[in-house]
């Protein structure tokens, strides 16, 4: 017999997330959870798009010193709260505060305390230093994991000359030249109200508490500045690399972005009926995995695979990411990849397919992540980014909307015959010129 225990977890667990906007344009989400964590957390609707070429990973740098800052020492010493700090495209985590449950009061005192001393924190020329050394050290780290380095520099291609091109981390280079004014100066134009979003995931701060915290804050009010607007390029970049043991590339088209609900789901439905393949470590046998992965590892052509569906504000990337031992015939390993894709514009998706893709989809989309902070921070991106928190029967119901002729129509428009940004990395020889590649998005037929 079921319990009662299972009923109460299960229901708090899908309880929709709060969500109000305050006068001043602080976003104020709430959502209540099980467990023995908890956290809450500041976070900006900036990211990596809302720098320039020249303070690339200032965003980041900026959740390093106050997350290593005096404050954050105190707030762990002193009420047991300890702060992380994130950075993605289009949000920061400013400070994001992780506690035990029982320990809310302490956790809000924290944050308090660490914003009302934020100018003196990034004032500190010694931590900014240090934090700038370690700032390098995460980008150089992230360079040498080859498949966040090709989807990034895909990404990069795609959208070269513009903000979004610019790495979620930053670069080296511009990271070594920044110092404590720029840190000031990059407050004044992004921390203000109608950029900030306060998050509380757990089950002690209500939604009418966090709105009284909220409206304490000193935040200054005001607008912040608008993205730079995005353009596509069918273009690829290529860094061959012949100490590497495997060939790696990435390969995208350009999709709507996060607003368009619509081929928004369609896009990520189609990416999971081709999905992921990961080898020996494969959660599928040979017979039950997409048909991508069947062709391909009968065939020795591939180690890896991951299928995926990006979308900022305005804009997206559809496509996927391939790493192969077998380096001589790499060019058949995408070359194959990319006339599966074909399948989604002629319709030849068959509805088990679909419907098995739906199903795993949503176990993704709906498994909410085990950590509070992570928590936190994909709803503050889903606010920003759609302007609104979906709940789960939303989410559920615009997979459930997804069809064959849905999918067919999408992929005749955005995947069919269209240009291409591709990235590679490592024993790449036999990865055919841009040209050759861009055909296979389409067939020939008499």
């Amino acid at each position: 017999m079921l319990s009662k225990r299972l009923f109460s977890t299960s229901s708090r667990q899908l309880t929709k997330a709060a969500v109000s906007r305050l006068g001043n344009g602080i976003t104020v989400i709430t959502k209540p959870t099980v467990g023995t964590k908890a956290s809450v957390g500041l976070y900006l609707n900036s990211g990596s798009r809302a720098e320039n070429p020249y303070n690339s990973g200032i965003s980041a740098l900026l959740g390093n010193v106050v997350s290593s800052s005096h404050a954050a020492v105190d707030a762990l010493k002193n009420e047991g709260v300890k702060y992380y700090s994130s950075n993605q495209k289009e949000v920061t985590g400013l400070l994001a505060a992780s506690y035990p449950k029982g320990n809310a009061s302490g956790a809000l005192a924290s944050i308090k305390n660490t914003i009302s001393q934020l100018n003196s924190i990034v004032s500190e020329d010694v931590r900014v230093a240090d934090q700038k050394e370690k700032s390098i050290a995460i980008t150089e780290a992230f360079e040498n994991s080859p498949k966040d380095m090709v989807i990034e520099h895909m990404i990069g291609t795609a959208f070269q000359g513009t903000s979004l091109a610019l790495p979620k981390y930053g670069k080296a280079e511009s990271l070594e030249i920044l110092e404590s004014e720029d840190l000031k100066n990059y407050l004044a134009s992004n921390f203000v109200s109608s950029n900030l979003a306060v998050v509380a995931v757990g089950p002690e701060i209500d939604h009418d508490t966090l709105i009284k915290f909220a409206s304490e804050l000193p935040v200054p009010t005001g607008a912040k500045t608008a993205f730079e607007p995005a353009s596509f390029l069918g273009s690829d970049i290529r860094l061959r690399d012949d100490n590497l043991p495997q060939a790696h590339a990435a390969i995208s088209v350009l999709t709507p972005g996060s607003k368009d609900s619509a081929a928004h789901y369609t896009g990520l439905v189609a990416a999971q009926i081709n999905g992921s393949y990961e080898g020996a470590n494969s959660p599928y046998s040979h017979f039950v995995g997409s048909t991508l992965a069947q062709f391909l590892e009968e065939n020795h052509l591939i180690d890896s695979f991951d299928h995926f569906q990006f979308a900022y504000s305005d804009v997206g990337l559809w496509g996927g990411y391939f790493a192969s031992h077998n380096v001589g015939n790499y060019d058949e390993t995408i070359h194959f990849a990319l006339k599966n894709w074909n399948r989604f514009s002629t319709g030849t998706v068959n509805d088990i397919e679909i419907a098995k893709a739906k199903a795993e989809l949503k176990l993704k989309l709906l498994t909410p992540p085990e950590c509070p902070v992570q928590f936190a921070e994909k709803l503050a991106t889903e606010a920003f980014l759609l302007g609104y928190v979906p709940s789960e029967q939303e989410i559920a119901a615009n997979i459930d909307g997804v069809t064959s002729s849905s999918i067919t129509g999408w992929a005749q428009k955005y995947l069919f015959d269209q240009d291409i940004a591709l990235a590679g990395n490592g024993q790449i020889e036999a990865l055919f010129d841009y040209n050759r590649i861009r055909n296979d998005m389409s067939l020939l037929r008499w």
